[in-house]
């Protein structure tokens, strides 16, 4: 973990590698683990917080919940109803992602609906309504092999590749 990051030293680094694993440990038991008080770990947890470095939240699993089904859609855009199509986009329930992209299509958005039929209304009532859309493709998701939310790579993993480097 030797790598240094603008505003974020080795000690928060070591506190967001242990709540990226599990958003649920105490202060106490981080900071016995890295070496630190409790306050410190507090503290700095509410900074990275409030920084915006660090959210806390649940993650569910859509397919536990019944959205069975996730389709990734490119759009491309009219230029000048970019803005529009986002608007519109972050409205909708269905929608979890966006994003820009470069390319053919301007914006990448995810969708979890619970089936083929759902998936179809929502393409048909809800997409094809949004002014401004030239184009999508729609790419179906068949099998989720990897979903990671861990961004902070362990000491271990980083003297890994060091060493292969």
């Amino acid at each position: 973990m030797g790598e240094q990051i603008e505003g974020i030293d080795e000690i928060d680094l070591k506190i967001l590698s242990f709540l990226q694993d599990d958003g649920r440990m105490t202060f106490k038991e981080i900071a016995a683990r890295i070496g630190v008080a409790e306050r410190t770990v507090r503290l700095r947890v509410t900074n990275l917080r409030e920084t915006g470095v660090l959210s806390i939240v649940g993650v569910v699993n859509p397919i536990k919940v019944g959205l069975k089904l996730i389709a990734a859609i490119q759009i491309a855009t009219e230029h000048n109803k970019l803005e529009e199509c986002i608007e519109e986009l972050t409205e909708m329930d269905e929608v979890r992602f966006i994003t820009l992209t470069s390319g053919e299509y301007q914006i990448l958005s995810e969708v979890c609906v619970s089936s083929h039929e759902e998936l179809g209304d929502f393409l048909e009532k809800k997409l094809s309504k949004i002014t401004g859309i030239q184009r999508t493709n729609i790419i179906m998701e068949l099998k989720i092999l990897k979903n990671k939310f861990n961004f902070i790579r362990k000491e271990k993993e980083v003297e890994q590749r060091q060493n292969f480097s």
